[in-house]
Protein backbone atom coordinates (compact mmCIF):
# COMPACT_ATOMS: atom_id res chain seq x y z
CA UNK A 1 0.00 0.00 0.00
CA UNK A 2 1.28 3.38 -0.94
CA UNK A 3 2.09 5.93 1.97
CA UNK A 4 1.78 8.91 0.30
CA UNK A 5 -1.77 9.69 1.25
CA UNK A 6 -0.30 9.68 4.20
CA UNK A 7 2.40 12.21 3.42
CA UNK A 8 0.39 14.19 1.59
CA UNK A 9 -2.26 14.71 4.94
CA UNK A 10 0.51 15.16 7.00
CA UNK A 11 2.16 18.16 4.86
CA UNK A 12 -1.57 19.51 4.97
CA UNK A 13 -1.68 19.24 8.70
CA UNK A 14 1.62 21.05 9.32
CA UNK A 15 0.85 24.25 6.95
CA UNK A 16 -2.79 24.49 9.08
CA UNK A 17 -1.27 23.95 12.20
CA UNK A 18 1.10 26.25 11.68
CA UNK A 19 -1.38 29.49 10.90
CA UNK A 20 -2.30 30.18 14.60
CA UNK A 21 1.15 29.87 15.47
CA UNK A 22 2.33 32.67 12.82
CA UNK A 23 -0.75 35.07 13.95
CA UNK A 24 0.18 35.00 17.53
CA UNK A 25 3.14 35.31 20.25
CA UNK A 26 4.30 31.96 20.38
CA UNK A 27 6.55 31.86 17.65
CA UNK A 28 8.78 34.43 18.87
CA UNK A 29 11.65 33.63 20.17
CA UNK A 30 13.07 36.21 22.63
CA UNK A 31 16.07 35.44 23.98
CA UNK A 32 16.81 39.02 25.53
CA UNK A 33 18.57 38.60 28.37
CA UNK A 34 19.18 34.92 28.74
CA UNK A 35 21.91 33.29 29.90
CA UNK A 36 23.14 30.85 27.25
CA UNK A 37 26.04 29.34 29.18
CA UNK A 38 23.30 26.67 30.68
CA UNK A 39 21.28 26.04 27.71
CA UNK A 40 17.54 25.84 28.90
CA UNK A 41 14.32 24.46 26.72
CA UNK A 42 13.02 27.36 24.36
CA UNK A 43 10.14 28.40 22.47
CA UNK A 44 9.67 26.25 19.31
CA UNK A 45 12.29 27.24 16.52
CA UNK A 46 11.87 24.27 14.08
CA UNK A 47 8.17 22.72 13.01
CA UNK A 48 6.81 21.09 9.93
CA UNK A 49 7.48 17.90 8.32
CA UNK A 50 10.86 16.18 8.65
CA UNK A 51 13.42 13.82 10.04
CA UNK A 52 15.30 13.43 13.44
CA UNK A 53 18.58 12.11 13.26
CA UNK A 54 20.45 10.27 16.78
CA UNK A 55 23.37 12.66 16.54
CA UNK A 56 26.13 9.86 18.29
CA UNK A 57 24.65 7.10 16.05
CA UNK A 58 23.41 8.95 13.14
CA UNK A 59 20.84 6.15 13.41
CA UNK A 60 17.19 7.74 12.38
CA UNK A 61 14.14 7.70 15.04
CA UNK A 62 11.51 5.49 13.28
CA UNK A 63 7.77 4.30 14.26
CA UNK A 64 6.88 1.23 13.25
CA UNK A 65 4.02 0.28 11.65
CA UNK A 66 1.79 -2.62 10.41
CA UNK A 67 2.38 -1.67 6.65
CA UNK A 68 3.90 1.42 4.87
CA UNK A 69 1.45 3.62 6.12
CA UNK A 70 -0.51 2.52 9.27
CA UNK A 71 0.37 1.77 12.88
CA UNK A 72 -1.08 0.14 15.86
CA UNK A 73 -1.69 2.23 19.18
CA UNK A 74 1.38 1.42 21.04
CA UNK A 75 3.86 1.12 18.51
CA UNK A 76 7.54 0.78 18.75
CA UNK A 77 9.63 4.03 18.26
CA UNK A 78 13.58 2.88 17.77
CA UNK A 79 16.57 3.88 16.21
CA UNK A 80 16.86 2.63 12.65
CA UNK A 81 19.57 3.89 9.67
CA UNK A 82 17.95 6.11 7.32
CA UNK A 83 15.90 5.11 4.76
CA UNK A 84 12.59 6.50 2.35
CA UNK A 85 10.02 5.20 4.45
CA UNK A 86 7.16 7.14 5.85
CA UNK A 87 8.03 5.77 9.56
CA UNK A 88 10.81 7.80 9.81
CA UNK A 89 9.15 11.48 9.26
CA UNK A 90 7.84 13.36 12.07
CA UNK A 91 5.23 16.10 12.11
CA UNK A 92 6.00 18.73 14.22
CA UNK A 93 3.60 20.72 15.97
CA UNK A 94 3.33 24.01 17.90
CA UNK A 95 0.78 24.22 21.23
CA UNK A 96 -0.19 27.22 22.48
CA UNK A 97 2.33 27.10 24.46
CA UNK A 98 6.14 26.39 24.35
CA UNK A 99 5.42 22.64 23.94
CA UNK A 100 5.68 20.74 21.00
CA UNK A 101 3.45 17.33 19.72
CA UNK A 102 5.43 15.27 17.74
CA UNK A 103 3.58 13.19 15.47
CA UNK A 104 3.62 10.05 13.05
CA UNK A 105 2.37 10.44 9.47
CA UNK A 106 1.35 6.45 9.97
CA UNK A 107 -2.06 6.08 10.06
CA UNK A 108 -4.14 4.68 13.39
CA UNK A 109 -4.30 0.83 12.24
CA UNK A 110 -6.85 0.50 14.93
CA UNK A 111 -10.54 -0.75 14.72
CA UNK A 112 -11.42 2.54 15.73
CA UNK A 113 -8.86 4.49 13.46
CA UNK A 114 -8.27 6.62 16.23
CA UNK A 115 -5.77 9.62 15.86
CA UNK A 116 -3.17 11.31 14.68
CA UNK A 117 -0.75 8.64 16.94
CA UNK A 118 2.11 10.87 18.43
CA UNK A 119 4.78 10.71 20.56
CA UNK A 120 4.17 9.54 23.94
CA UNK A 121 6.39 8.85 27.30
CA UNK A 122 5.32 7.27 30.31
CA UNK A 123 6.38 7.92 33.70
CA UNK A 124 8.68 4.79 33.87
CA UNK A 125 10.43 6.23 30.70
CA UNK A 126 9.09 4.08 27.73
CA UNK A 127 8.53 5.60 24.96
CA UNK A 128 5.49 4.49 22.04
CA UNK A 129 2.73 5.96 19.77
CA UNK A 130 -0.34 6.59 21.22
CA UNK A 131 -3.72 8.23 19.63
CA UNK A 132 -3.51 11.55 20.40
CA UNK A 133 -5.30 13.12 23.44
CA UNK A 134 -6.42 16.14 23.98
CA UNK A 135 -4.52 19.08 26.96
CA UNK A 136 -7.00 20.04 30.10
CA UNK A 137 -6.78 23.67 27.97
CA UNK A 138 -7.56 24.70 24.35
CA UNK A 139 -5.27 23.79 21.74
CA UNK A 140 -2.77 22.15 24.28
CA UNK A 141 -1.77 18.61 23.84
CA UNK A 142 -1.54 15.83 26.79
CA UNK A 143 1.45 16.27 29.47
CA UNK A 144 2.80 12.75 28.65
CA UNK A 145 2.63 13.81 24.62
CA UNK A 146 4.35 17.17 25.32
CA UNK A 147 8.15 17.63 24.13
CA UNK A 148 10.05 20.60 24.41
CA UNK A 149 13.09 21.58 22.11
CA UNK A 150 16.43 22.32 23.57
CA UNK A 151 18.22 24.19 20.97
CA UNK A 152 21.95 23.68 21.40
CA UNK A 153 22.65 26.55 18.77
CA UNK A 154 22.78 28.54 21.74
CA UNK A 155 25.32 27.20 23.41
CA UNK A 156 29.46 27.79 22.67
CA UNK A 157 29.95 23.96 21.87
CA UNK A 158 29.19 22.81 18.17
CA UNK A 159 28.54 19.39 16.89
CA UNK A 160 30.00 18.13 13.53
CA UNK A 161 28.15 15.87 11.50
CA UNK A 162 29.54 12.54 10.12
CA UNK A 163 29.49 14.70 6.61
CA UNK A 164 31.81 17.52 8.03
CA UNK A 165 28.94 20.24 7.95
CA UNK A 166 28.79 22.46 11.15
CA UNK A 167 24.95 21.10 12.37
CA UNK A 168 22.41 22.40 14.79
CA UNK A 169 21.88 20.06 17.39
CA UNK A 170 19.02 19.72 19.93
CA UNK A 171 17.52 17.86 22.90
CA UNK A 172 14.15 16.95 22.63
CA UNK A 173 12.57 17.31 26.63
CA UNK A 174 9.53 15.37 28.02
CA UNK A 175 7.29 17.07 29.37
CA UNK A 176 7.53 15.10 32.95
CA UNK A 177 11.68 15.13 32.89
CA UNK A 178 14.14 13.57 31.28
CA UNK A 179 14.91 13.64 27.57
CA UNK A 180 14.67 11.51 24.32
CA UNK A 181 17.56 8.99 24.10
CA UNK A 182 18.86 6.86 21.35
CA UNK A 183 19.88 3.03 22.96
CA UNK A 184 21.48 1.84 19.83
CA UNK A 185 20.35 0.08 16.56
CA UNK A 186 17.08 -1.10 16.40
CA UNK A 187 16.30 -0.48 20.38
CA UNK A 188 13.53 1.23 21.99
CA UNK A 189 13.63 5.16 22.43
CA UNK A 190 13.45 6.09 26.17
CA UNK A 191 13.70 8.79 28.70
CA UNK A 192 17.23 9.32 30.11
CA UNK A 193 19.67 11.75 31.50
CA UNK A 194 20.02 15.17 29.54
CA UNK A 195 23.79 15.38 29.30
CA UNK A 196 24.09 11.49 28.05
CA UNK A 197 25.42 12.36 24.46
CA UNK A 198 22.61 9.62 23.15
CA UNK A 199 20.30 12.63 24.08
CA UNK A 200 21.44 14.85 20.76
CA UNK A 201 19.40 14.97 18.01
CA UNK A 202 19.92 16.93 14.95
CA UNK A 203 16.33 18.02 12.63
CA UNK A 204 16.55 17.74 8.90
CA UNK A 205 13.43 18.92 6.62
CA UNK A 206 12.09 21.46 9.47
CA UNK A 207 11.80 24.66 9.11
CA UNK A 208 11.54 28.08 10.82
CA UNK A 209 13.75 30.57 11.70
CA UNK A 210 17.08 30.87 13.51
CA UNK A 211 19.94 30.26 11.22
CA UNK A 212 21.69 29.17 7.84
CA UNK A 213 22.54 25.75 9.28
CA UNK A 214 19.09 25.21 10.15
CA UNK A 215 17.76 23.35 6.89
CA UNK A 216 14.07 24.07 5.72
CA UNK A 217 11.41 22.05 3.34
Amino acid sequence: MSYRPARVAAKATAALALLPCLLTAACQDDRAGADHSHPQPVPPALSGLGTLTAGSSGLRMTAFGTDSSHAPDGAAVTAMPATAEEGQEWLVRPTAGPELVLQSPLLSSGEDRTGPLVLTADPDGSVYLAAERPGSAPEAAAPDQSWTFEDLAVAPTRWTAPDGRSATRLRIHAHGGGCLVDRGYGERLALGGCEDPAAWWTAEGLSGPGGDDRPTL
